[in-house]
């Protein structure tokens, strides 16, 4: 044996020491499980898409895929953005814990019904029956259905990350991935109308029931007693004033994320609009990645803010030795993953992958900042940051569409994140700063 087996075995095990060690500390374990669960969600969603490609038409998959979008895209507007308000304070919700939760669930869930019944009554009462988005009564009402069990499926991650048992949502968005993917082949060989929306949504609705008594009977009561002694309950005004200015941030957000396949197919075509998509999709995926690790942030900020600053340092080392290589690797990957779409994604695609992958180290500094505006309660900056990120990135690829074509978006999207991470950078840097009187953090 030569003597570099000994020495990489014992560096092998140290690692794998190390990283037990780490999972032993909450803000670790959750972040890395929530980084987990981007990567089973992501790795399913393209198996389903593919799988339904070869077992449907084309026509069936795109009236699938654009009423499952839809049904997305109501329950985000109709959450208020309550997820990142039960991260915030679920953590020190104490015995109010379970109230903040049930008033989330019925919020969000009474919402989401008005929401959905308007929609699916223009898709039937407006829509002749030869359009694709026409519905029969009978499907609207499981629409309407089906966007309420989404909206709390969704909640229960955030109500999952809050109590720090993040593991739960790895096993269940895996298990909702495999059933998924299962329920599809099955109503593919079936006369079912809408087997595509059918498959994506029926197991939400199955899970909802176990995860629901997982929460409610014993997750909850352990944490309302573990946290009662340092419970710190948001006021009415406190949460009203946190969850505006959220939620406008993240319409700004959405509007930018969903209206720009819509501007590129006005300025460069439907052709220019489908090789954006792979591209946007990676960078998405990546911008999880990074959300994810800032969410057990806000968790164990919010338990413990004297040491918050402390906590954001070690998860600004874990995103450098995670998402920013991970980011790298893409970068230089970018031609091959395109030609896996075909040898015209490769050819018009691949330097905006590369820009947008480059964009994500100024992404740092504005998602700290994102984090830090948070446990400070903070979120009508959050607004205005996503306004002025979406005013540049949007006016710079109207702009610059002309000369660079679809590149544009990956220079105006570069430049809006640097521009807002030199403008963002001192105020992240200083929050980042531990006092000279305070302990080194392990």
């Amino acid at each position: 044996m030569s003597p570099a087996g000994p020495g990489l075995s014992a560096t092998v095990a140290g690692k794998v020491r190390a990283l037990r060690t780490e999972m032993t500390v909450p803000l670790y374990r959750n972040a890395y499980a929530l980084m987990l669960n981007t990567v089973v969600n992501s790795g399913f969603g393209l198996l389903y898409w593919i799988f339904a490609a070869r077992t449907f038409d084309a026509d069936e998959v795109g009236r699938g895929s654009a009423l499952v979008s839809l049904m997305m895209l109501v329950s985000i507007l109709t959450q208020l953005n309550f997820g990142q308000a039960l991260i915030r304070f679920l953590p020190r919700g104490g015995m109010s814990s379970a109230a903040l939760v049930r008033t989330a669930y019925g919020l969000s869930a009474g919402l989401a019904v008005l929401g959905a019944a308007l929609v699916m009554a223009y898709c039937h009462f407006l829509r002749t029956p030869d359009d694709p988005l026409y519905v029969s009564g009978g499907f609207a009402v499981w629409f309407v259905v089906s966007t309420v069990a989404w909206s709390i499926f969704n909640l229960q991650d955030a109500v999952l990350t809050g109590l720090r048992s993040a593991m739960w949502i790895v096993l269940e968005n895996g298990v909702y991935g495999v059933i998924k993917l299962v329920l599809l082949i099955v109503v593919a060989q079936t006369s079912l109308a809408d087997g595509v929306f059918t498959s994506w949504t029926l197991p939400v609705i199955a899970l909802l029931v176990p995860f629901s008594i997982l929460i409610f009977r014993r997750l909850l009561p352990w944490h309302a007693r573990e946290s009662a002694a340092d419970a710190r309950v948001p006021d009415r005004r406190t949460l009203t004033q946190y969850m505006a200015g959220d939620y406008a941030g993240q319409v700004f957000n959405q509007a930018t994320s969903s209206f720009l396949p819509v501007l590129i197919v006005h300025l460069l075509g439907p052709a220019q609009a489908a090789f954006l998509l792979p591209a946007q999709t990676v960078f998405i995926a990546m911008n999880l990645l990074q959300t994810s690790i800032t969410s057990s942030l806000v968790v164990e900020g919010s338990r413990d803010e004297g040491r918050a600053h402390r906590f954001a340092a070690s998860i600004l080392k874990r995103i450098a030795v995670t998402v920013l290589p991970g980011s790298v690797l893409v970068a230089l990957a970018s031609p091959l993953l395109l030609q896996l779409y075909g040898t015209e994604y490769r050819e018009n695609a691949t330097w905006l992958m590369v820009l947008l992958m480059v964009s994500m180290f100024p992404r740092v500094i504005v998602t700290l900042y994102m984090t830090m505006s948070r446990l400070q309660n903070r979120t009508l900056p959050l607004a205005v940051l996503q306004f002025v990120h979406a005013v540049l990135m949007l006016g710079g690829t109207i702009a610059l569409a002309s000369p660079l074509g679809l590149d544009a978006v990956g220079w105006s999207w570069l430049a809006a994140e640097v521009v807002l991470a030199v403008a963002l950078g001192p105020k992240v840097l200083r929050w980042l700063r531990p006092e000279r009187s305070a302990p080194v953090a392990a």
